[in-house]
């Protein structure tokens, strides 16, 4: 597998489903952005752009997609931003990392749709997983919010 360093992008209406390698396919009116992992495997990645998903930025020519994209249920476990339209490769999550991420991920989403109702105790991280700090990287697992601000090119 070729992991891909540079992607274009491609914005649609419906997503297609035969997607080229190294495209990522973002509708706006389904606020969703796929594309084949940039590893090279092939898997068909979603990433949902909402408050509680991925943001998406487009700046006129480039696309930044925050956070990262871990494929921790795919065989490659591939994980890696995408900005300004290049692949900044990640290393790979351990497992206590992924399960502290999905345990975020589902505090976030309920507390965004007004589930605030104490989580049980299996439900709550304990703390976030030992290893380096790499929150001021944008290779590491925690990330700094982007504002969502998508303007698809006008036509000429």
């Amino acid at each position: 597998m070729v992991r891909l360093a540079k992607i274009k992008h491609e914005f649609v209406e419906f997503i297609p489903k035969q997607r080229q390698e190294g495209v990522l396919y973002i509708s706006i009116p389904y606020a969703t952005a796929v594309h084949n992992c940039f590893c090279g495997c092939g898997l068909k990645v979603v990433t949902p752009i909402s408050p509680v998903g991925w943001k998406l930025i487009f700046d006129g020519d480039t696309v930044t997609l925050s956070p990262s994209v871990g494929s921790s249920s795919f065989p490659c476990r591939s994980h890696y931003f995408v900005r300004r339209n290049k692949v900044v490769w990640c290393r790979n999550m351990s497992q206590d990392e992924i399960e502290w991420g999905r345990a975020r991920d589902r505090r976030a989403r309920d507390h965004y749709f007004g589930k605030r109702d104490k989580l049980s105790e299996t439900q709550k991280p304990k703390r976030r997983p030992a290893g380096p700090d790499l929150s001021s990287t944008p290779q590491g697992l925690l990330h700094t919010s982007l504002n969502v601000d998508v303007h698809p090119p006008e036509e000429t």
